[in-house]
């Protein structure tokens, strides 16, 4: 044996009694490069370095949608857009209800004559506090942002929305989330903001990796619909046989917690006030022919309260549709669009979007506390 292959356990003993060490300077200098962890990792979430790594080797499942948006936010912030935005906000509904972004844009251009970017930032149970928190990370620019609605929108418990305050689901910092916590979720944002959030991604991505569907290393393409082109929805009684469990439990939902998600959207048109953002609006797809057209008497109650804010606010409220010919076998099932469906939906969406970008607004967002020279949105 030589001498350098004698030392190897020896020094493994060493290092293992390192872990047993009680000397002072030594627990402070582990503890000083365990804060220095933590710090870096926290400038990481709230710089948006995720984006030096590839967006597929990042996604935990194709439909990672909380991991596509935080980085997509993070490179709107390196890389602003260089034309008018609209920015699409809404629960799986609004993903389902549009055929893609690049489409969308297109179309919303024609109608203005001018160029128009899309960015869809939706996802998967999207709550208005997640959209506020989205907004937050924008970048300055003309932009508008269209806010869809729905039941599930409005019905979400403040509980969920606090982990928010430690990168649950997110992996991105809000401050603006984070100075409305004590009166929304009677607590201050934790000391160490993102990382929880941070150290869930990292737990549950080696989780799936380590299922073996996908390989170490591989990268992930996201998925942008949960029903692509092709796929075939519930059969009707399906689609009808939770109708009453889903409006009984949108019902008790909404009178418990509808009073805070309209806080948390008033808080995005503040919000939109102070970055010069115009803001549009708009319900998205319901299947009124399985469930009824008012919900149990939900949808009118929020499309009042959604209607005065927008009128306080200077924002423009869609209803799309009104306008589009919407049949049960156009949905999958109560909430999402399939293809066909999305391809009736898209250019109304387009028009309406294109005349809200066009209309006369009083300053960069239009408000009847506000005062300057008649402009567009556009402009």
């Amino acid at each position: 044996m030589t001498p350098r292959a004698a030392e190897v356990p020896g020094r493994r003993r060493w290092f293992l009694r390192g872990f047993l060490q009680r000397s002072p300077l030594v627990l402070a200098v582990a503890a000083a490069l365990a804060v220095g962890l933590v710090v870096g990792l926290q400038g990481v979430v709230a710089g948006g370095g995720i984006t030096a790594v590839d967006e597929g080797r990042l996604l935990r499942i194709d439909h990672d949608d909380y991991v596509h948006v935080s980085y997509r936010v993070a490179e709107l912030r390196e890389q602003p857009p260089e034309h008018r935005t609209v920015y699409l906000f809404g629960g799986s509904g609004t993903m389902e209800c549009i055929v893609s972004e690049e489409s969308l844009a297109a179309t919303v251009g024609r109608e203005t004559g001018r160029p128009v970017e899309v960015v869809s930032l939706a996802a998967h149970q999207e709550s208005m506090a997640m959209s506020l928190a989205l907004i937050d990370n924008l970048p300055s620019g003309p932009a508008m942002l269209a806010i869809g609605l729905a039941p599930i929108r409005l019905t979400g418990a403040p509980e969920r929305d606090a982990k928010l305050l430690a990168g649950r689901p997110l992996l991105l910092r809000s401050p603006r989330l984070a100075a409305l916590a004590e009166e929304y979720y009677g607590k201050p944002e934790p000391a160490s903001r993102a990382i929880p959030g941070l150290f869930d991604y990292v737990g549950s991505y080696l989780s799936e990796r380590a299922a073996g569907e996908v390989k170490w290393g591989r990268r992930i393409e996201y998925a942008k619909h949960y029903y692509p082109l092709g796929a075939k929805g519930h059969l009707p009684l399906g689609k009808r046989r939770n109708v009453l469990y889903v409006l009984e439990k949108d019902v008790e939902l909404y009178r418990k917690y509808a009073d805070y998600n309209f806080a948390m959207l008033e808080e995005i048109l503040k919000l939109a006030r102070e970055r010069g953002f115009a803001v549009a609006l708009y319900d998205q797809p319901l299947n009124s022919s399985a469930a009824g057209p008012d919900w149990a008497g939900v949808v009118p109650a929020y499309r009042a309260r959604a209607r005065r804010l927008a009128e306080r606010y200077g924002a423009a409220y869609l209803h799309i549709e009104r306008a589009v010919d919407l049949r049960d076998d156009d949905f999958a099932d109560l909430f999402h669009l399939l293809a066909p469906g999305r391809a009736k939906w898209q250019p109304e969406m387009a028009r309406q979007l294109a005349a809200a970008l066009m209309a006369p607004t009083v300053g960069p967002f239009a408000s009847r506390e506000g005062a300057g020279p008649a402009s567009s949105a556009l402009e």
